[in-house]
């Protein structure tokens, strides 16, 4: 059965048309008003975090360039423990400076994200254009340097427990053996073995960015505390031949302690022209760029 269309009200037509204007100027306002302000905003708090992250990354370097300098001389393992104590308190402050400095970076990347993201853009905010590739500079910098600081920390932290392995050796182990003390001997050189060899993993991590000579000085320290102690035990057993035979062993393990000790020193710079100074180069380069 046939029906006629239904006619529409003008009210209905008046209410529409009224909609439709005030979708219109709904999405008028959000362009011209609430849009450049929300830009505005989030440029605001990315430029905010762009300059943290910038001065926290020049501050970093600066204390990065400081230590590295220092660590280079003689190597770290070889300052004296104050210096060693000093240096470790600044590496690890500076990588939790060089860490803050490289959130402030992921965050700034974040605010242009979002300003990025934002709908009905004919192009992303101008601030984006420029910032973005200094974000980009800042943050392999900062990694770079977040893994110096952090070498540092991890080498300064061994030189603390080997230097303390080192004194014990010669303040307790030694005229525990010159005077035949051979019990108190073996109980010294027993701990010590025990702490020298948790530090074998330690100076083998690739992160703390040692020289594999210093690894070898570690590796003979830990031949002449084995051997004192095997000389302890014999002479306290009156194992004659064996206790001369352990004797010579720890007078040949004391040399190549001492040469392990000098080479190591020597090859600081060498190593750090090899291993350090390119990344100190790659943070000087990225900051450049990212300034």
């Amino acid at each position: 059965m046939f029906r006629p269309a239904r006619r529409v009200s003008w009210g209905t037509r008046i209410f529409a048309v009224l909609v439709l204007l005030l979708a219109v100027g709904a999405i008028g306002a959000f362009l011209e008003v609430v849009l450049p302000q929300r830009v505005a905003t989030l440029a605001q708090s990315e430029a905010s975090e762009l300059a943290l992250a910038r001065k926290g990354a020049a501050d970093a370097n600066t204390a990065v360039i400081g230590l590295w300098a220092e660590i280079a001389v003689k190597g770290g393992i070889s300052l004296p423990d104050d210096r060693v104590a000093q240096d470790l308190a600044l590496a690890k402050t500076t990588e939790k400076l060089a860490d803050d400095a490289l959130g402030h970076a992921q965050v700034a990347q974040n605010y242009m994200a979002q300003a990025d993201g934002l709908p009905f853009q004919l192009h992303s905010p101008a601030f984006i254009a420029s910032d973005r590739p200094a974000l980009n500079h800042l943050e392999k910098a900062l990694q770079a340097s977040v893994r110096l600081t952090h070498a540092a920390t991890l080498q300064l932290t061994l030189a603390q427990n080997l230097n303390q392995d080192a004194q014990k050796i010669s303040g307790s182990l030694d005229p525990s053996l010159a005077a035949r003390s051979w019990t108190d001997a073996a109980r010294t050189a027993s701990a010590l073995a025990t702490d020298l060899r948790a530090q074998e993993a330690p100076a083998s991590d690739p992160e703390a960015l040692l020289d594999p000579l210093w690894s070898r000085w570690a590796d003979a320290m830990l031949t002449v505390v084995t051997s004192a102690q095997q000389l302890s035990l014999t002479s306290a057993a009156n194992q004659t031949q064996q206790a001369q035979q352990a004797s010579r062993s720890l007078a040949a393990a004391r040399v190549t302690l001492a040469a392990t000790f000098t080479a190591a020193q020597n090859n600081a710079a060498v190593w750090q022209a090899k291993a350090i100074q390119p990344i100190l180069d790659t943070v000087a380069k990225e900051l450049s760029a990212g300034s």
